[in-house]
């Protein structure tokens, strides 16, 4: 299985590099495509040798849709998220060849925030806000994967998840915690 969060140690910081699991790479996707070519133009021929001729632009049509099917998912798959963090920024690019640089943000002030839809239905979110601006990242990744995302970058931000659960809750009578202001904010997050 490939591995879909890479963590490095760069000499001014870390670099975390996110990527879709990939089942084939993009020579496994030509040969998937040509293999099934060949078996439908195995039947196509058949049913052309019998006289019925009106198979071949079925044929073409379905080789086609399949065809643009493989590419996009091999397009998708190609994609790729870098989160880097030094001392002074986190900066978010994203991209398949060419990354585009989607966020930078003062380390200091950034905090990641996971977000969890309280039904169970959607997967959570990660987010990294800083300031009143959100930035998602990692949306193509597993739950787990998102979750041990969220403590390292937690971790890494400042605030260790050992801390982070060991919060007490507050001693005010009618406060609410940061838990619930969460799930109270949620209504404009989740549809």
């Amino acid at each position: 299985m490939p591995m879909t969060i890479h963590h490095e140690q760069v000499p001014d910081g870390s670099r975390y590099t996110l990527r879709p699991n990939c089942s084939l790479n993009w020579r496994a996707t030509k040969r998937v495509l040509l293999g099934f070519a060949v078996c439908m133009g195995l039947a196509s021929a058949y049913w052309v040798a019998q006289g019925a001729w009106l198979v071949l632009p079925f044929f073409g049509l379905e080789l086609a849709v399949l065809a643009l099917g493989l590419y996009l998912s091999a397009l998708a798959g190609n994609r790729r998220e870098i989160i880097e963090i030094d001392e002074s920024a986190l900066r978010v690019r994203r991209g398949a060849r060419d990354l585009e640089e989607v966020a930078s943000l003062p380390t200091h002030w950034t905090r990641a925030l996971l977000l969890r839809d309280p039904s169970g239905w959607y997967p959570s979110r990660l987010l990294l806000r800083c300031h009143g601006r959100r930035v998602e990242v990692g949306s193509f990744l597993v739950e787990s994967e998102r979750i041990d995302l969220f403590d390292e970058l937690e971790q890494r931000l400042g605030l260790s998840p050992s801390i982070r659960r060991s919060r007490p809750a507050p001693a005010v009578s009618g406060a609410i915690s940061p838990v619930q202001q969460v799930h109270r904010n949620r209504e404009s997050i989740w549809p």
